[in-house]
């Protein structure tokens, strides 16, 4: 009976990951790019070309900041800035079409940089040293994807656990999704008629994207 009331004493005390934190992580990201609702217009003809793109994937890193407010011995609820000053690998898009009229032929880099996550964060302390979070956040950053830069903003979801290493410092492992929303973007370029004339031609396309990441690292508990 005294062991059980120990425990539940000790379990009773608040998080010593409640209040201000920093941590920096390192892991693995893919981005997916997606194009729709395309159209291709030239001699005022809506023709309809073949999109191909491809996703992309590499080694990213992301800077955060919070502060972790305890609402019961077990239970805190976050706000947190996650930052990743790192583009993304570029994806390959193409855009191509033959028919009667003549032929097009159009390429361009995909990448997102500068992404900036503002996030709310529930958890369930474990223990004292040990905690299990989820996050839902509104993520907005830049991108290029038809040789000029514009923004993508759209909303996060994420999941994660931290333990405590040594006073003050803890390790973390997180995952999280994406999905950057979409926005209609055109790229000029030209058709070749079968009798070898170039023509003004305008592609427009809905650009959407979403990626996911799987961070680990460490931060420190002020």
């Amino acid at each position: 009976l005294m062991s059980s009331f120990i425990f539940s004493t000790s379990y009773a005390q608040t998080s010593n990951l409640a209040g201000p934190y920093g941590q920096i992580g390192v892991g693995y990201q893919n981005t997916s790019p997606t194009f729709s609702n395309t159209s291709l217009v030239a001699l005022g003809q809506s023709l309809n070309p073949n999109i191909s793109v491809s996703n992309s994937s590499g080694v990213t890193g992301v800077i955060s900041a919070g502060y972790n407010f305890s609402l019961a011995p077990s239970l805190l609820i976050g706000l947190g800035l996650d930052f990743s000053p790192f583009s993304t690998q570029s994806a390959a898009a193409s855009a191509s079409y033959s028919g009667p009229i003549g032929s097009y032929q159009n390429s361009a880099s995909v990448y997102i940089k500068n992404t900036l996550n503002l996030f709310v964060s529930p958890g369930i302390a474990l223990d004292q040293n040990k905690l299990i979070y989820a996050k839902v956040g509104y993520t907005g950053a830049s991108a290029n994807g038809v040789n000029t830069d514009f923004y993508m903003g759209g909303t996060s979801f994420g999941f994660g656990y931290k333990q405590i290493i040594s006073s003050g410092v803890y390790g973390f492992a997180e995952y999280n999704y994406v999905n950057y929303g979409s926005l209609s973007r055109s790229l000029s370029g030209n058709l070749v008629t079968p009798t070898k004339v170039s023509v003004p031609a305008t592609l427009t396309s809905t650009v959407s994207a979403t990626s996911s990441n799987l961070l680990i690292g460490l931060g420190y508990r002020f």
